[in-house]
């Protein structure tokens, strides 16, 4: 399902909808409706906080316009501050009495019992709504939520193929710097990759948000992994919204082999394999040509978007599409999955199989959109092909 341009969105998603009207709108509904529970205060600075809120966003939507890696924040943001006016006009509801009475007493309810009850439950919502937001800007002040998980895929090697010890590869993506890039995952992403000993690392694209001058942030890290075996990449959407000839550029100054459409061999006492690199699906001339001509049973693709391994023609289909793109959705929930996956609903994080097709993802090791994961840590992927 796609909606407002992402693909991949749980059904469920839709809800935002009647949720940010009922947010913007629901609670002058409840003023007007309630209007003999509340006091002229309170009916006087709800309507003033929410042009104040809507003032605030009005001034910051320019800054927002030129920082465009801050927009989806953005929206929630605007969400989030017409929902807490409105959760406090709820809570002076619970707090009103139903027919007030002529003499208030120190609660201005009819009963100390029942005003007891009433700052109870108010108290309640207030400390968890208190809780969840204090939680959520700690971990992303913090970077708290960013502990790397290390993700293991061992696979027989395929029929055919030229025999040889197990082939060590691993695969890291989405670093989208320039946005909250995390450099203590980075620093753990690079001992767990040294750790592993892989015969090559495959980068999986998007290596900035949407600024050029944030590949000074990263520079460290692709030298880095360098220094451990040689470095394969492709470009990702984001590389390919600002400039992909120069992120291209950065990547060979780095000494990353980019494959744009091309393919290289990996030889050695592993055996024989052919990896190909694919263009972006931004780009204007993405095709499959890179896959033509060559043994599928030990062709390796290196694909950014893993909806290129749903693509490929059917007599085109690699052994083992390796990708990124999707961040594992960032934000999951318990039986739902990730709220947005940017790809197919059956592509998750890890190894798919789909038909004929073998799809490894992994989540990536930065954000976008916003600087928060939930129930999905960024990793590194490590397979093991034996």
């Amino acid at each position: 399902m796609t909606m407002l341009g992402f693909r991949g969105v749980h059904p469920l998603m839709l809800l935002f909808f009647p949720v940010a009207f009922a947010a913007v709108l629901g609670g002058f509904w409840l003023v007007r409706h309630f209007r003999t529970r509340l006091s002229a205060r309170v009916r006087k600075v709800y309507p003033a906080s929410c042009g104040l809120a809507a003032l605030t966003c009005a001034a910051v939507f320019p800054f927002v316009r030129v920082h465009a890696e801050l927009s989806l924040l953005y929206y929630l943001a605007v969400l989030a501050a017409f929902t807490a006016i409105n959760l406090a006009l709820v809570i002076a509801l619970l707090l009103s009495p139903a027919v007030r009475p002529a003499r208030s007493g120190s609660c201005g309810l009819a009963s100390p019992q029942a005003c007891t009850r009433r700052h109870f439950l108010a108290g309640g919502v207030l400390a968890a709504a208190g809780t969840l937001v204090s939680m959520a800007g700690v971990d992303a002040a913090t970077g708290s939520g960013a502990t790397l998980f290390v993700r293991r895929i061992d696979l027989p090697r395929p029929p055919g193929a030229v025999p040889g010890r197990p082939l060590r590869l691993s695969l890291v993506s989405d670093l989208h710097a320039g946005f909250f890039l995390p450099r203590a995952c980075l620093a753990e992403a690079l001992g767990r990759i040294a750790a592993f000993c892989p015969d090559a690392i495959l980068f999986g694209g998007d290596l900035i948000e949407n600024r050029l001058e944030a590949l000074d942030e990263v520079q460290g890290f692709l030298d880095a992994l360098r220094r451990l075996a040689p470095v394969y990449g492709v470009l990702g959407n984001h590389d390919c919204y600002i400039d992909p000839d120069a992120v291209a550029a950065f990547h060979h100054l780095r000494g990353v082999r980019l494959l744009r459409g091309e393919s290289e061999v990996l030889g050695g006492p592993f055996g024989r394999f052919t990896l190909c690199g694919m263009r972006d699906m931004m780009e204007p001339d993405v095709s499959f040509g890179c896959l033509e001509g060559l043994d599928m049973a030990s062709t390796i693709l290196l694909a950014h978007n893993p909806q290129l391994g749903l693509l490929a023609p059917h007599e085109l289909v690699p052994w083992l599409t390796l990708s990124g793109h999707t961040h594992g959705g960032q934000i999951c929930l318990p039986g739902m999955g990730p709220l947005v996956n940017q790809a197919d609903r059956r592509i998750q994080a890890g190894l798919n199989m789909i038909g004929d097709r073998r799809i490894a993802v992994t989540a990536g090791l930065g954000w976008s959109g916003l600087p928060v994961r939930f129930l999905c840590p960024p990793d590194v992927t490590n397979i093991v092909v034996s």
